[in-house]
């Protein structure tokens, strides 16, 4: 999980702020002025002190920083004693003698502040370089708060001194507390900051910035200045931004001397490398790095990335002795947070693959636990708990599997769970705790770990622990699970914001984040139509479906765009019906939402697998324009999403339906649904939106109809794409109705369009082109004359054009795109196209529609908007009758992609 993620940054953490510490300290040189002459004996040990420590010697090196202690001691040499108290607390770190380092860290401060009140100028050097070591210490403990406060002091110590070095390495130093708090943006603004002394920010930080800002730093490519760098190419990873991590890594890996450093660049390079997809090149590159190492850190944090891949392609033979020499390895680290990240990570990995016996799991969490306790590392005793209660959960599952031969049914009333998609410990047979034992033990650890999180403010820990103890709660039987569930949801919100552009976040959202609210509203909802279920459950199921819905686009987006608050459907329209067709792991339950009304549910038991199937078959069937065989699924969905309504729709004379869309369910045309005589787009207008709470409930016609079009004809093929021979007679059927700017062929740039949108409010802005609809918003585009425009570039453009509310685009119509095939979450690019580019609604296609027919579409949708003053669902619904009604375009192919997203008044 994502989040777990978190714990192990300190493996490269540490490392990096040991490095900048170890190579641009001018070590070991007492800064005290005009030394006693027989302190020059003293000077030649601290130098073979440093010597010794650089070699790992670190027992030799301590004995001789102790005995050198005394003596400036006995001579009331403050501060040299600081100084040398300071390297001793590095040094014990080291060894994990966490007291003795604590101990004498905070000696040093004191000395320190009782000599600078007499010996300012010599003293601030000194307490600079004991508080960037306390920094250390902390970040090393976990405590990145803390070790941010005191690199922060660190800083501000050094600009009084003016010590340029000092302050590149503690900023640097504050950027990897940042990262290791989650603050990725901040991090990289502190980063940026350094090298571009302020004339660049982190957003947009593109490829060619960095380039440049990289290239003007080459020649002076010094030790930190590769450390602050690598720390860059890190934060941009964790942003998404890994086309200039990678360039960052590969250019560093060409300028860095230093053989250590190459295998830690070769590290992160593959740890990039592996959220690119590129799996074999990151293999490769850990190979390489475990070859050059000689640092068991690195070697250990490289394996674990291995073993990570190795799992991921089932290679279990490598597998084994992977983990053989890594539990070898990982025993021989000096004790600090390093081996306890390392240590719960492995036993991570472990019971994803369930082997070995979960005895050796337990043992090696137990450990973890113990170590954490013994250094004070309470991030480490709160994984360390959580795992263990993550460990007895899948314990009880597997032994309540063995026990009723592989069936749950006695705990399928809370939450759907299979034998075969929980683990299966090959000596669960042997096992004597029975369930409830199992159980219990399970609650006790992950409420322990709760507590822990808690105490330490760390909301990433707190909602794993509260999602945990849901679920144990829910699959044990016990009372308390909705709360729990509920209490982990709105932790997880308070953390959105801040993690929402990191690429593993991105990555984990489908199978780590999705499935808390899916099992929460498993819980909510009915599990069958005889189960009754009070009111305000069904309440509360409404709006974690919305709150879905704005995580899932807010993912989508790497950024907090979209906020969830509840509206009630009479408030925006009283003839309209919301209907929510939520697809659960063993179960469709679809939620009507009427005008002053009780929330109603209708189940259909039936496998997500299968529904899923048939969503894909109406889809797959309905394009083919020989074929009738998707009368069969377009019937079916109508039995399942609209007949068990009927006659309440009826009473309510609703006259618009607007569908909630959930998963695949997007990727198909509702408006074809076929109840045997007729489709349903005959007797209701329909409209998709990703939530009522996205909506901003406003007529089209309050502001005109005033129209900008631009558009590709069929003499200007791009990009592979076929020419669309009817764009002009589109542009015509607008200017034949409407008030109207064109922008055709050359015309058609983004710069032209900035301009245009400038001085003039356009309520619909009209792109005939071609277009792509992807569940990654990077390949979600218009094709424009000599570029493709991304969502994120349309936002700008329409934000810079219309600033406030009332000049937001009315109607975006998007009449060649189509939603990218073999993408099952294509359609989320265009619900995510609709909010991002600032349109109250969007008109777009599900597939790439017959050109002609589209201009035939158009006409008449702008005829009934301009002549008939009717919403915009109702104007699209008198459209799409036409293209039925006419015997050349009467197949749902030509008319029931057109799809209208969003506000459909």
């Amino acid at each position: 999980m994502f989040f777990r993620y978190l714990r192990f940054v300190s493996i490269s953490l540490i490392s990096l702020v040991l490095s900048l510490f170890l190579t641009t300290y001018p070590w070991l040189s007492v800064i005290a002025s005009s030394p006693p002459l027989n302190s020059i004996n003293q000077s030649q040990r601290l130098e073979q002190a440093k010597q010794w420590y650089q070699q790992g010697q670190l027992n030799l090196a301590i004995e001789t920083w102790r005995e050198i202690a005394i003596y400036y001691e006995e001579q009331e040499d403050q501060l040299n004693q600081a100084h040398i108290l300071t390297y001793l607390a590095l040094a014990y770190s080291q060894l994990g003698a966490w007291t003795e380092a604590e101990e004498s860290i905070n000696d040093s401060l004191t000395l320190l502040q009782e000599t600078i009140k007499t010996k300012t100028e010599v003293c601030l050097p000194i307490l600079a370089e004991a508080l960037n070591v306390q920094g250390t210490l902390f970040l090393a403990k976990g405590d990145a708060l803390s070790a941010l406060s005191s690199w922060e002091k660190a800083t501000n110590t050094y600009e009084q001194v003016r010590d340029e070095s000092g302050i590149f390495r503690t900023k640097i130093n504050q950027s990897m507390a940042l990262k290791a708090l989650g603050s990725y943006s901040r991090a990289c603004e502190k980063l940026v900051e350094v090298f571009s002394n302020n004339s660049l920010t982190c957003k947009p930080l593109n490829l060619k910035k960095i380039n440049d800002l990289f290239s003007s730093s080459l020649e002076s490519l010094s030790s930190i200045k590769i450390a602050g760098w690598s720390s860059l190419g890190e934060v941009l990873k964790e942003m998404a931004e890994l086309d200039s991590s990678q360039f960052i890594f590969e250019t560093l890996l060409e300028k860095s001397p230093a053989t250590e450093q190459q295998a830690s660049l070769l590290v992160n390079l593959a740890k990039t490398l592996q959220l690119q997809g590129n799996i074999e090149e990151a293999q490769e590159k850990l190979i390489r790095a475990i070859a050059l190492s000689k640092n068991s850190q690195t070697q250990v944090k490289a394996q674990l990335i291995q073993l990570q891949l190795l799992i991921n392609q089932k290679q279990w033979n490598q597998i084994e002795a992977l983990v053989s020499n890594l539990v070898n390895q990982i025993s021989q680290l000096p004790l600090n947070q390093t081996k306890i990240d390392a240590q719960l990570t492995l036993a991570q990995r472990l019971m994803e693959i369930k082997s070995p016996s979960w005895q050796e799991i337990d043992q090696l969490l137990l450990e973890a636990q113990k170590n954490s306790e013994t250094i004070g590392y309470i991030r480490g005793q709160a994984f360390s708990l959580g795992n263990q209660g993550e460990l007895y959960e899948q314990l009880a599952l597997s032994k309540v599997c063995y026990l009723n031969n592989n069936n749950l049914s006695r705990y399928r009333q809370q939450t759907p769970l299979n034998c075969h998609q929980v683990y299966q410990f090959t000596d669960i047979k042997q096992l004597e705790a029975i369930p409830s034992q199992l159980w219990k033990k399970a609650s006790q650890f992950t409420e322990q770990a709760l507590k822990h999180s808690q105490a330490l403010q760390a909301p990433e820990m707190t909602y794993l622990w509260q999602w945990q103890l849901g679920r144990i709660l829910a699959e044990s039987g016990q009372t308390g699970a909705i709360e729990a569930y509920l209490a982990a949801i709105e932790t997880l919100e308070t953390i959105t914001n801040q993690l929402g552009t990191n690429r593993e976040f991105q990555f984990s959202f489908q199978e780590k984040v999705e499935p808390l609210y899916r099992q929460l509203l498993s819980l909510l909802l009915p599990r069958n139509n005889q189960d009754s279920v009070p009111q305000e459950q069904l309440v509360e199921a409404r709006q974690q479906i919305e709150a879905l819905q704005a995580a899932e686009l807010n993912n989508f987006f790497r950024d907090v765009c979209v906020q969830s608050e509840p509206v009630a459907i009479e408030d925006i329209d009283p003839q309209a019906a919301v209907i929510y067709p939520l697809i659960l792991r063993d179960r469709l339950v679809v939620l009507l939402s009427l005008p002053k009304q009780p929330l109603q549910a209708y189940v259909v038991p039936i496998e997500q697998e299968e529904l899923e199937k048939i969503l894909r078959d109406f889809r797959y069937n309905i394009v083919i324009r020989s074929q009738r065989e998707f009368f069969i699924n377009a019937e079916q969905l109508y039995d399942w999403l609209i007949r068990p309504f009927n006659q309440r729709l009826q009473q309510s004379s609703i006259k618009t339906l607007i569908f909630v869309a959930d998963g695949v369910f997007r990727n198909v045309p509702l408006a074809a649904l076929y109840d045997g005589q007729q489709y349903l787009i005959e007797n209701y207008g329909v409209s998709l939106t990703p939530g009522l709470t996205l909506l901003s409930p406003e007529s089209l016609q309050q502001k005109g109809l005033n129209t900008l079009f631009a558009g590709l004809t069929a003499e200007t093929p791009k990009d592979g794409f076929i020419p669309l021979f009817y764009v002009q007679q589109e542009l015509q059927a607008v200017k034949s109705q409407v008030p109207s700017l064109s922008l055709l062929n050359e015309q058609f740039t983004l710069s032209n369009l900035q301009d245009n949108l400038q001085d003039n409010f356009f309520p619909i802005l009209h792109f005939a082109t071609h277009g792509q609809f992807s569940s990654q918003f990077e390949e979600t585009f218009l094709l424009a004359w000599n570029s493709r425009i991304n969502i994120l570039q349309l936002e700008r453009l329409l934000k810079e054009s219309a600033p406030t509310q009332r000049a937001a685009i009315e109607l975006l119509i998007l009449s060649a795109c189509e939603t990218a095939t073999g993408d099952r979450r294509a359609a989320l690019g265009l619900a995510g196209f609709a909010v991002r580019a600032g349109a109250r609604s969007t008109l777009a296609t599900l597939w790439s529609v017959n050109d002609q027919g589209t201009a035939l579409l158009m006409e008449q949708l702008y005829n009934q908007l301009a002549q008939q003053k009717i919403s915009k669902a109702e104007a699209l619904r008198q459209a799409q009758l036409v293209l039925l009604k006419d015997r050349w375009y009467r197949h749902p192919f030509y008319w029931s992609p057109y799809i209208l997203v969003g506000n459909w008044l």
